[in-house]
């Protein structure tokens, strides 16, 4: 009389075949860690290796923070010092063999004194100058901005002052139909941008004129020194050449 019929009007069955949740494992407990089994003590004098060294200094800093006697504390600082001393002679030694290896010298790629640096930096500007004259010949640079955004305000000026000083023209775009004082006379760009993938402003594009190929020089609001040196490293220069 007591047999599960589903086919009875609110009769509910309960199947001893339903899965069981499976009962969460207890925790293991910690393991002690035996006597036998800690790093044995390496005496300083004995030390032949970095591995050796980084082992006995990691040893002596376990335990002079877990009992921070006097006695830990000092063989851990006598351990830390020879890492230092080690350190100091590896990088007296490191320098020595820049000086004298010029391939190897970074500063001769990038100067790092007073005097160098305003040479480098005198180059530069030389070098970047020239870059964008001549692609103001057959190049132009793409604004797209929003009219209400504050950034796009500030950068339009900066945009106006760099096409008056390189020659180089400047195309506004707007993306929500409206303009800027810098830029009354704007492209309404809402369709392409929607067709470039671009959804920040400001946005700089360069573009050529003969070919129509285009490169996004960078999004947000830019300096004009940052404008110009982005310009110059992505046409100017190849990967790794001004780094």
């Amino acid at each position: 009389m007591w047999r599960c019929d589903e086919a009875k009007f609110n009769w509910y069955c309960d199947s001893d075949d339903e899965p069981q949740a499976p009962k969460a494992a207890p925790a293991p407990a910690p393991r002690q860690v035996s006597k036998s089994e800690q790093p044995k003590r390496i005496e300083l004098r004995d030390i032949k290796t970095a591995e050796q060294m980084r082992a006995e200094l990691k040893r002596r800093e376990d335990l002079a923070v877990m009992e921070p006697t006097d006695q830990n504390l000092k063989d851990y600082l006598q351990a830390w010092q020879m890492t230092q001393e080690k350190g100091a002679v590896f990088a007296d030694n490191w320098r020595r063999v820049v000086w004298q290896t010029p391939e190897l010298d970074y500063s001769l790629k990038r100067p790092v004194n007073n005097q160098a640096i305003k040479t480098f930096d005198s180059q530069r500007e030389f070098n970047e100058d020239q870059q964008l004259r001549a692609l103001a010949k057959d190049h132009g640079l793409i604004f797209f901005f929003r009219s209400d955004c504050p950034y796009c305000h500030a950068m339009a000026p900066l945009l106006r002052q760099l096409s008056q000083k390189y020659g180089i023209e400047v195309l506004g775009v707007s993306v929500d139909g409206g303009g800027l004082p810098d830029f009354p006379n704007f492209r309404d760009g809402r369709a392409q941008a929607q067709a470039w993938g671009i959804e920040r402003v400001p946005a700089l594009f360069i573009g050529s004129k003969q070919t129509g190929d285009k490169a996004a020089i960078g999004f947000g609001a830019m300096a004009m020194t940052d404008i110009v040196n982005r310009i110059f490293v992505l046409t100017g220069t190849k990967p790794g050449d001004n780094f």
